[in-house]
């Protein structure tokens, strides 16, 4: 049976050094998903790791969505979420701060309850990253493990 496991990171470094740790322990890049509000520093993080560039979802192609790309790229406080593996085909480009069609509808989506999901969304407009990894319920305690120790935030804040 397949679960979700989210951690919070302040920096793209705590966030890159989990990630690669996860996959020198063997772990499919396949499985892991980053989201954040800053494309550059989640192209670092792809940079750094092979995971696949960032994306921000269905309006990111032809001339509206160049311009969408652009303008969230240079704002100081985009409300649009990048993000970068699988969970990309369902969160790329969720609003944050919404009641309809964000963030928190699409983690709850994925089976994160309603709670989790607005705290992950709060940390998100504070800047922080989220890695998200898929796995099977055998691995999920190492998984967490790797995962928190590069300074994962609590989300019980």
């Amino acid at each position: 049976m397949k679960q979700i496991i989210m951690c919070v990171y302040r920096s793209r470094q705590d966030a890159a050094l989990a990630i690669i740790q996860l996959l020198d322990k063997g772990y499919n890049k396949k499985d892991i998903s980053v989201l954040g509000k800053n494309k550059k520093e989640l192209s670092m993080i792809s940079h750094d790791t092979g995971l696949k560039k960032p994306e921000s979802g269905n309006g990111n192609t032809g001339l509206f969505g160049e311009i969408k790309d652009m303008i969230t790229s240079i704002e100081l406080r985009s409300e649009i979420i990048w993000v970068t593996g699988p969970a990309a085909a369902k969160l790329a480009g969720a609003e944050i701060g919404t009641v309809t069609d964000g963030l928190v509808v699409g983690l709850i989506g994925l089976g994160i309850p309603k709670e989790d999901a607005q705290k992950y969304e709060d940390f998100l407009m504070e800047d922080h990253i989220i890695v998200m990894m898929v796995c099977e319920r055998r691995d999920g305690r190492g998984i967490r493990a790797i995962l928190e120790e590069h300074h994962a935030v609590a989300i019980n804040k």
